[in-house]
């Protein structure tokens, strides 16, 4: 069996329109259209995507429904973007060869940048309640992972209870919470009642990271740094904390940062520790690398990592999952089936990153 660990799907308004609660109804987002045939969100009457203001920023709309200009690019047809034909989803995971995909957003992805947490939070419960219903058409294929804003960390904290009512099995944040890292104290009611329900969290990619996102004057630059560091700041934040101390039943993963940076990062975070000048000892009883071997840390992984190999074998074979970024444009179109003949990755430890340590972060 193959488990996609991280795919995605393109909002709609559909979503916001049927579920946003009446207090919060008016500020719910909308799609706006230009005539290049590019479609983009507006919320709480911002949007990142209406103009390029940098240079070398692409095409607006990219994390929104398929408009004419951006259609083809993501070999796949509207109603499997959107998860409103489910039909054609499961026919595009088939030609993937994926047997269950978790299901992440696109446009929400950076939902923990946005300054108002109260409407963050009142946008991800409609959300959480559309993608569940949509995942329930072919639960056994599709699966949903919840979204909060930890800018409005006690709705978040209830949203947890919810979605684990549900049967929601794991739920997305990003690697800091506007400013805020994750174990800021402000947090401490969202990680209790992940810990309470044995709640998994996914910190993932986001490219909305202060101050970084426009350092450079390029949008080339910005992409690469501001992608990989809120992914480094939560890592840094959950291992560098006592966060894994406090809490015994956390569980998290970090997604669509590659796994390049992984062996270095932490090699840096254990030299610091054992450096009596750090005072890191006043946080942590034992080195960071030590949580990588409590089976509460996994990583994503795509199949056509040139590294994959090398850096599984240092780091750990229990930590990583296959995902697929399906359906952006910028991935990789089967590494599913890339990964599953790898013929540099023995096939005991290709199952474990296809499926085994998925199902052990999802529990299922």
């Amino acid at each position: 069996m193959i488990i996609d660990g991280d795919g995605h799907f393109f909002e709609s308004e559909e979503i916001f329109d049927k579920y946003m609660e009446p207090a919060l109804r008016n500020y719910r987002p909308r799609l706006l259209g230009d005539e290049q045939g590019h479609n983009f969100w507006v919320v709480d009457g911002h949007t990142s995507y209406k103009r390029p203001t940098i240079m070398g920023a692409g095409a607006p709309g990219t994390a929104a429904p398929p408009g004419k200009a951006l259609q083809s690019a993501r070999r796949a047809s509207p109603g499997s973007q959107t998860l409103n034909n489910i039909k054609e989803r499961l026919d595009d995971l088939d030609r993937e060869k994926i047997d269950l995909q978790f299901i992440y957003p696109s446009f929400l992805l950076h939902a923990n940048a946005w300054p108002d947490g109260i409407l963050g939070n009142g946008i991800c419960r409609a959300y959480n309640t559309w993608l569940n219903e949509a995942c329930n058409q072919a639960p056994d294929r599709l699966r949903a992972v919840g979204v909060v804003s930890l800018l409005d960390p006690v709705g978040a904290a209830k949203e947890i209870t919810r979605l684990s009512d549900m049967g929601v099995k794991a739920v997305m944040i990003n690697g800091t919470a506007g400013a805020r890292r994750l174990d800021h104290p402000d947090h401490d009611v969202f990680f209790a009642e992940c810990d309470r329900v044995k709640m998994p969290i996914a910190v993932h990619f986001s490219l909305q990271f202060p101050f970084v996102d426009t350092l450079f004057e390029h949008h080339f630059p910005n992409r690469v740094l501001a992608g990989i560091f809120p992914i480094m700041a939560g890592l840094t934040s959950v291992l560098c904390s006592g966060l894994l101390d406090r809490y015994k039943n956390l569980k998290f993963a970090f997604l669509e940062g590659g796994i390049s940076w992984v062996p270095a990062h932490v090699e840096r975070m254990d030299d610091h520790f054992e450096n009596p000048r750090y005072g890191a000892k006043d946080l942590l009883s034992h080195a960071p690398s030590e949580y990588l071997k409590t089976g509460r840390i996994y990583f994503g992984c795509e199949g056509n990592e040139a590294t994959l190999p090398k850096i599984v074998g240092e780091v750990g074979e229990d930590l990583f999952m296959f995902s697929s970024d399906y359906p952006h444009a910028d991935r990789t179109e089967g590494t599913a089936t890339i990964l599953k003949d790898r013929a540099d990755i023995a096939a005991p430890v290709r199952k474990k990153l296809l499926e085994d340590n998925a199902r052990q972060f999802y529990g299922v």
